[in-house]
């Protein structure tokens, strides 16, 4: 019997790189010795290419560093900030930490067109973003500005520059100031501001007799598409002949040449404050467009010192304030007033009525009703459409004009007839019209605001005489009547 025997295979585990050795000692030498020769020169070339990147990445910061602390530099960025400003001004020397820039200062007079004559900026910094330079501008994310300065109105045209402002968006070399030496093509002439934050923000103007300022507004300016918005609080305004207005709130837009005041609070008090909207145009023909909305604002402290005592009350209207601000005398303001918790008091004409009434209502007295419109100038104030009542008393309808400190002006003064009975022939002779329940006469008041004078006295001296005389001759007559026929009897 032939006998059979089986041979089972058995599956060992093989390491990879066992097989990778297998082919590559089955490979002729030749093969792998060019193989290695490329995989060093890639290595090699790597390591090349970053050690020039790094020594270009140390040449280019010490390049910028070095070109950041040249005065080349603040003389570009003094002729962009210029530029901005349309006016000529260069910074103070600037000190560095890092990409962190401080200067004490920059000075700038206002050229032809722009908005002020005079500004400057203390204690400056800044903080600049490398990342800028690869869409070619000089980046700054922040600015910050400890006080800022300004002279607003326009250069006189003496005063004023003579060439010609070069246009924002010039390139690098368009513009250039002669002699300046030219600079490479990829260097940023553009400078791009993202925000600016100003902690004590100082205005002042100047009209013929007048002055006026807005002192320590705390203010943030952003750029908003091709305009810059302005945000600020706190500070006050002040203006000749006009008490101090605390600044609640001010947002406004600038667009070259023109300033929109979207919208602005000035208080007196917590109750007492005036809203302020429109605009202000700059150039070519400077003018001002104001609306104002007045809530609650006592008027006390707006009157001349002599009406003061004479006149009280809580004002609420609106006024529309327009002219041009290189001319005083174009201002204009129009509205119209009204007056709540009113009173009157110690005027000429109303202490004349108390003296011949006998009547001390008259001298001081609360109004109900208190409205008028009016029209103002630098020179001239006119009043229209005024009606003054104190139900049950008096009602006072007209208007004036005051002009170099004299007022001249017309009104209907409307008493109750029960007030006239003791003045003899005033409602026969002054008082004579009757209407919604009050008897009236014009009264014509002028003179200087001070020593105002009226007609009215003299009218009812006269009336009351005029009274008494034909009283009198009326007696005379009936008893010579009566002699007459008592001695016609008596007669031949």
């Amino acid at each position: 019997m032939t006998g059979q025997f089986t041979i089972s295979t058995i599956a060992l585990p093989v390491r990879p790189d066992y097989h990778l050795k297998l082919m590559r000692s089955q490979l002729p030498a030749t093969f792998d010795q060019p193989h290695r020769r490329w995989g060093r020169i890639l290595v090699w070339s790597g390591i090349g290419i970053a050690g020039l990147a790094m020594i270009g990445c140390l040449a280019f910061s010490f390049w910028l560093n070095s070109y950041l602390h040249s005065d080349a530099f603040r003389a570009l960025l003094s002729r962009k900030t210029s530029t901005l400003f349309q006016a000529d001004g260069q910074y103070l020397p600037f000190r560095w930490t890092g990409f962190s820039v401080y200067s004490d200062g920059y000075q700038a007079r206002g050229a032809a067109g722009a908005p002020f004559r005079e500004l400057q900026a203390d204690q400056i910094r800044a903080e600049f973003q490398p990342q800028g330079l690869f869409h070619h501008a000089w980046q700054i994310d922040e600015l910050m500005i400890q006080r800022l300065q300004v002279s607003l109105g326009s250069e006189t045209p003496t005063a004023a520059r003579t060439e010609p402002r070069p246009p924002a968006a010039q390139s690098s070399m368009e513009g250039k100031p002669p002699g300046e030496p030219r600079r490479s093509s990829w260097i940023p002439d553009r400078l791009e501001l993202r925000r600016t934050q100003i902690q004590d923000v100082n205005l002042f103007w100047s009209l013929p007799g007048q002055t006026g300022s807005v002192r320590q507004v705390r203010a943030t300016i952003e750029p908003e598409d091709r305009a810059w918005a302005v945000t600020g609080a706190g500070g006050q305004l002040r203006q000749t002949g006009w008490p101090a207005l605390n600044i609640d709130h001010v947002r406004l837009r600038y667009q070259s040449p023109e300033l929109f005041i979207t919208d602005g609070q000035l208080k007196l008090s917590e109750s007492e404050n005036v809203n302020v909207s429109g605009q202000i145009n700059f150039e070519p023909n400077p003018a001002l467009d104001l609306q104002v909305k007045i809530n609650g604002v006592v008027i006390t402290p707006f009157l001349p010192v002599d009406w003061r005592a004479k006149v009280k009350g809580v004002a609420t209207g609106s006024a529309r304030i327009g002219g041009r601000t290189d001319d005083a005398e174009s201002f204009t303001a129009t509205g119209k007033l009204s007056l709540a918790s009113a009173q009157l008091e110690a005027l000429p004409v109303l202490d004349r009525i108390a003296l011949f009434t006998r009547t001390e209502q008259f001298r001081q007295f609360a109004l109900q009703k208190a409205t008028a419109d009016f029209v103002w100038t630098k020179s001239k104030l006119t009043i229209n459409r005024l009606l003054l009542e104190s139900e049950g008393l008096i009602r006072i309808e007209g208007g004036c004009v005051v002009e170099r400190g004299k007022l001249d002006g017309l009104f209907q003064v409307g008493v109750t007839p029960t007030s006239l009975r003791w003045l003899p022939g005033s409602q026969t002779r002054v008082f004579t019209v009757e209407r919604d329940g009050y008897v009236w006469t014009p009264v014509h008041v002028s003179g200087p605001v001070d020593d105002l004078k009226e007609d009215l006295s003299q009218r009812l001296i006269a009336a009351a005489g005029a009274e008494v005389y034909e009283g009198i001759k009326g007696t005379v007559e009936k008893g010579a009547q009566t002699l007459f026929d008592l001695l016609k009897p008596l007669a031949p």
